[in-house]
């Protein structure tokens, strides 16, 4: 019996020991796409700041979810060119969605490897606040954003250094293009430096 406790004991600090955590900040230099065609990216940067917990599956997979505090949008005023029309959004185009949006963002990605990895993974986010200083009026049409995760990184004894993008699958805005009359929904976009501490 005494084994059994000394074994069970073992393994549980043994799969603690695998259970990393950490603090990161860094820049998203944010804009809004129609998808994965139009990208239309302005001067828009923004600060991120997280956490991050990672488990170690295998060798070389980790699972390394986070939670991040971060600045999105069109932060960029872009000036009508003619007089606008609220009601039909006349010569209006994606880079004219000023929005400072703020995110709470929990990414669940997967770690590949380990000095020098890639990321990859889903990502959900909730709109805490949302700052409109542009020509368009209406508000976001979700306060939860679903996209994708794509990045890589590497580690220095604790510190480690990541670049990423990300790309948002829900319609947070939606517009009528005036060249084509079509409707156009309009989806969260950034890339990403960040800086992080491994505390164990």
């Amino acid at each position: 019996m005494r084994k059994i406790i000394i074994a069970l004991l073992l393994i549980s600090i043994n799969s603690f020991a695998q259970n990393k955590f950490g603090a990161f900040t860094g820049l998203n230099y944010s804009y809004f796409t129609d998808g994965f065609g139009q990208v239309l990216a302005e001067e828009s940067f923004g600060l991120q700041l997280g956490v991050v917990y990672e488990k170690q599956l295998s060798p070389k997979v980790a699972f390394r979810p986070k939670l991040i505090f971060s600045q999105q949008g069109d932060r960029t005023r872009t000036p009508m060119n003619v007089d606008f029309d609220p009601v039909v959004y006349e010569n209006f185009e994606v880079d004219n969605l000023d929005k400072k949006l703020t995110y709470i963002n929990i990414p669940i990605d997967f770690k590949f490897w380990n000095k020098i990895y890639l990321i990859a993974g889903p990502q959900i986010g909730f709109l805490v606040n949302e700052k409109s200083f542009g020509d368009y009026p209406e508000k976001a049409k979700s306060d939860i954003d679903f996209g994708i995760n794509l990045g890589t990184g590497f580690t220095v004894n604790k510190m480690f250094f990541e670049v990423g993008i990300y790309q948002g699958l829900t319609s947070v805005y939606e517009y009528r293009y005036f060249f084509t009359g079509n409707n156009v929904s309009a989806q969260n976009g950034f890339a990403k430096f960040t800086v992080g501490y491994m505390f164990n």
